[in-house]
């Protein structure tokens, strides 16, 4: 096998999963494992760390984080020693493994180094896995456990807890720890476990905003404090929530069909639902899209206090 990898892609949980999987399959001890941030550092320094050999013969990992010098991004910081690279990835050292970590979705293939580390590396791609195939490979990863979870309680899990996989993955481990002794999973089990997700509240606090329900704008928004969640954030995630919203209502308009929408749009049929069901008209989502367009501006150049522009927004509902 190669013992230089490129593993790339916007899915971090894979990634990691990929980064476990070598570690484990090659028996390399923690003390073992060096990292870089190539944003930071030259890659030579990598490579003269994957070039020592170790004193005690064991194996070595090298991992090369924040490899931005492989995507078409423009960051000209670090001039990286690319002959070299090409000189080291053409005769690797036996005992090292080397692994250059993209979490982007896309390489830049024009680049003579992406293309040297296509062919003579091993190439791993861990795109997102997009909402609607989340059931399947959730469905999956319990029974590949050995548990059992019908189609209706994953779905139920999806929808609670949201279509991050990390945040799925942590979940589903925690369900299957207080579950040790029974290995059939209800959908009572991931109501009482699984910890409701911020893209749930902030659906609510939208819903609130569009039935211009102040007690429950207000009931919502004193959650989302106790959470600690940054005013700003919210903005972001209300304002694609009603983006998704009004993509949804103009696809409508345009003659699609509901069940043809999550794979156009890339989106669980669930949320597709939920923005199918809103009473918002087109005119007032794309109002209340400049409204918090106006209000992240004023946040960021300083013309307003986070906290109190945001209450403001929602008091004026």
């Amino acid at each position: 096998m190669k013992n230089v990898y490129l593993i790339f892609g916007n899915e971090s949980y894979l990634i990691d999963k990929e980064l476990k999987k070598i570690v484990e399959s090659n028996n390399i001890l923690q003390d073992n494992i060096i990292k870089y941030n190539l944003d930071e550092v030259n890659v030579s320094l990598a490579l003269e760390e994957a070039s020592t050999i170790s004193m005690f013969d064991s194996k070595k990992l090298v991992i090369c984080e924040g490899c931005t010098f492989l995507t078409g991004e423009n960051k000209k910081e670090i001039n990286h020693d690319i002959d070299s690279l090409i000189r080291y990835i053409n005769n690797p050292f036996d005992d090292v493994y080397l692994v250059f970590i993209v979490r982007k979705e896309k390489l830049d293939d024009r680049k003579k180094i992406v293309k040297e580390l296509k062919k003579l590396s091993t190439v791993v791609e861990c795109l997102k896995i997009e909402s609607y195939n989340l059931n399947n490979y959730l469905s999956n990863y319990f029974k590949n456990n050995g548990y059992n979870i019908s189609r209706e309680a994953i779905i139920f899990m999806i929808n609670k807890s949201g279509d991050n996989l990390t945040n799925l993955i942590n979940e589903a481990d925690k369900i299957m720890i207080y579950k040790d002794d029974n290995k059939d999973i209800t959908k009572e089990d991931i109501d009482n476990l699984v910890c409701k997700n911020i893209e749930d509240n902030v659906f609510s606090l939208t819903n609130a905003i569009m039935n211009k329900d102040k007690k429950n704008i207000i009931n919502i928004y004193r959650d989302l404090l106790l959470l600690n969640e940054d005013p700003t954030k919210l903005i972001v995630l209300i304002a694609n929530q009603l983006r998704l919203i009004l993509q949804v209502k103009l696809m409508v308009k345009n003659g699609y069909k509901q069940k043809d929408m999550p794979s156009v749009i890339k989106e669980h049929p669930y949320r597709v639902k939920l923005a199918l069901e809103s009473n918002f008209t087109i005119f007032e989502l794309k109002d209340y899209l400049i409204k918090l367009h106006d209000l992240d501006l004023s946040i960021k150049t300083g013309k307003i206090d986070k906290n109190f522009g945001f209450e403001m927004f929602l008091l004026s509902i």
